[in-house]
């Protein structure tokens, strides 16, 4: 049935088929381009929340005045008033008190400052082997820990419908050690703050969690739809016109021509091929079945005058 269609209609299949292909291959690199944008932009979170722990840690802690919502040590320090800034509080008026904060709650209270803002990236600290019970991991990084743990991945991550979530593996460092190796030696502190079983017995190099990003991810349609818009089917559709003229004009029609002029010829009717203006050596496939009908016709009629030279002979 294929073979027996008009080459239009075949042209047409072959063309909605190469068109199917194509959108079918823009599709899958721009769902390529569009994860790969978004793991970059997770990575690039997960590096700088890293950096923000690497220049606390460079300290051990860091001390903070007047903050007593969140400390791992607190210490009172008389306040001497600078001679050329105006004193906070009049010399002699009592201590200042300084809270401590080391990597972990200072990367734990920054990434509670995100949570309450615009921004549409969010992330968190996490372990399986978590101290602060804030800490701990949702379904997701239950699982994505234990992968990275098996597989002894740096990252991970997995698209889960709207959502794009995101894990860099943490490595304890020396720095670590002090608060998480064995909790008869962590400082009285952390045990006053905690009083929890977890978050020790840990080693340099071991896995200490990760870092969980979660970041709003639209289907791949919406964001089809964004890179491809009225301008961009148009031009489409000017492309299918411009190949369905040239298809008509420069195929279709001189083959229509050409099957009339050979049934004309069949006949012993004139026929015009239109070749007088056609160069033989042209690479044109019409005009190459063009002068071949002339030949044919010159053929025949030298056939047909030796038939009627042969018939006209004396016996």
């Amino acid at each position: 049935m294929f073979r027996n269609l008009s080459i239009s209609v075949k042209f047409s299949m072959l063309f909605l088929l190469v068109l199917g292909l194509i959108g079918s291959s823009y599709f899958l690199m721009l769902r390529n381009i569009y994860y790969a944008e978004l793991h970059s932009q997770a990575r690039t979170i997960s590096e700088n929340v890293i950096a923000f722990g690497s220049w606390v840690s460079q300290y051990g802690r860091v001390w903070v005045k007047d903050n007593d919502k969140s400390y791992l040590g607190k210490i009172a320090v008389m306040e001497v008033a600078d001679p050329g800034e105006p004193a906070a509080k009049p010399p002699g008026a009592g201590p200042a008190h300084f809270y401590s904060k080391n990597p972990a709650l200072a990367q734990r209270e920054f990434s509670e400052a995100v949570a309450r803002s615009s921004a549409p990236a969010k992330f968190r600290m996490t372990s399986d082997n978590f101290m602060n019970p804030a800490n701990k991991p949702d379904a997701f990084e239950s699982e994505a820990l234990k992968i990275v743990k098996t597989k002894q991945l740096k990252e991970y991550a997995s698209l889960e419908k709207d959502t794009y979530r995101y894990v860099r593996t943490l490595y304890h460092e020396a720095s670590c050690l002090n608060c998480h190796t064995d909790a008869a030696t962590a400082p009285a502190d952390v045990k006053k703050r905690y009083a929890s079983a977890g978050g020790f017995g840990f080693k340099l190099g071991d896995v200490a969690g990760v870092i969980s990003v979660t970041m709003p991810a639209k289907s791949l349609w919406q964001t089809s739809l964004e890179v491809f818009g009225l301008i961009e089917a148009t031009l489409v559709l000017l492309a299918a016109i411009i190949a369905f003229l040239f298809i008509h004009f420069v195929v279709i029609n001189p083959i229509k021509s050409l099957t009339q002029a050979a049934v004309k010829i069949s006949l012993g009717q004139p026929a015009e091929l239109g070749i007088n203006q056609v160069s033989q050596k042209s690479a044109n496939e019409v005009h190459q079945l063009a002068f071949g009908l002339e030949r044919l016709r010159t053929s025949m009629q030298l056939a047909i005058q030796r038939m009627k030279a042969s018939n006209n002979k004396p016996t």
